[in-house]
């Protein structure tokens, strides 16, 4: 029974793990930037959560439209104001997008250090559990996994059924079809970062009654994003569910068999084994 409890404890986690990672792949599969910012995004929109929670006492799901927006406008203004202005060519782009989403990695960290400080936050928010027999299912899990679940539908709609969606997956899929086609790359590069970054808000927020965080572990949430994209497929959609589903799994079982220390390599171990065994992931590289 308890391998069922941990599974139950791994596949809500994971579907948290989706949603952020969903908007780093987003990212990577149109403008093919690894933002190692990503992080940063998630955890100042948790941190922003468990503020507001303590100093007003707002429920942090109240606060979903806020950060989505804000994330949205962020991501929309530092696409135009920086990523855009690098080097056109993919050959070059990527290692000067590495360097600049890395200076903005410590730039937001500083921010948020210099607004919040280094105390460790969290919301205590839904902190009882659901029994089902001797399986017991924890509210604030069980929450964010629905809501998780809901953006990321909401999210594979915009994609398959609208006309920005498809310009994004034809510009993901193939740039130079995209192209011949009419589709304005520029302006859907500034909104697939946009959509990247309010995602990551979106999973900060959701997150911010799940963990105990404070500004400076965005590192850890861009490193499970990469590492649930590369099991996954890079600049893979579907995969990125599977990805974070596996790496949820991976998380629940090695903290209850090998303590929770230990349990923070699992997406390094994990990522190294999936490289080493199918570098291309389980689902390969295609867009879809």
């Amino acid at each position: 029974m308890i391998l069922l409890q941990l599974a139950i404890n791994g596949v809500l986690l994971g579907g948290v793990l989706a949603l952020s990672a969903l908007g780093f792949n987003i990212v990577f599969g149109v403008m093919r930037v690894v933002n190692l910012a990503h992080g940063d995004f998630v955890v100042l929109a948790a941190v922003f959560a468990a503020f507001a929670f303590a100093q007003s006492g707002i429920n942090p799901l109240l606060l979903l439209p806020l950060t989505i927006l804000a994330g949205f406008a962020a991501g929309a203004v530092i696409h135009h104001l920086l990523l855009r202005r690098l080097p056109g060519e993919i050959a070059s782009a990527e290692p000067s997008s590495l360097t600049l989403t890395f200076g903005l990695s410590y730039f937001l960290t500083g921010a948020g250090l210099a607004t919040f400080g280094g105390r460790f936050v969290s919301v205590p928010f839904l902190t009882g559990a659901f029994q089902l027999g001797s399986l017991s299912i924890p509210q604030a899990r069980l929450l964010a996994f629905a809501v998780a679940v809901a953006l990321s539908l909401g999210f594979a709609f915009v994609l398959r059924s609208t006309a920005v969606g498809r310009a994004i997956r034809a510009t993901s899929q193939n740039l130079d079809g995209a192209l011949a086609c009419g589709v304005d790359v520029d302006r859907v590069r500034t909104l697939a970062f946009a959509i990247g970054t309010a995602v990551a808000t979106a999973a900060g927020t959701l997150m911010s009654f799940l963990y105990n965080l404070n500004a400076q572990q965005g590192v850890l949430f861009t490193v499970n994003a990469f590492a649930v994209v590369v099991i996954g497929g890079l600049g893979n959609y579907t995969g990125a569910v599977l990805g974070a589903l596996i790496l949820g799994l991976t998380e629940s079982f090695a903290s209850y068999f090998m303590g929770a220390t230990l349990a923070e390599a699992a997406p390094y171990l994990l990522f190294i084994l999936v490289l080493l065994v199918a570098p291309g992931g389980l689902r390969g590289r295609r867009a879809a």
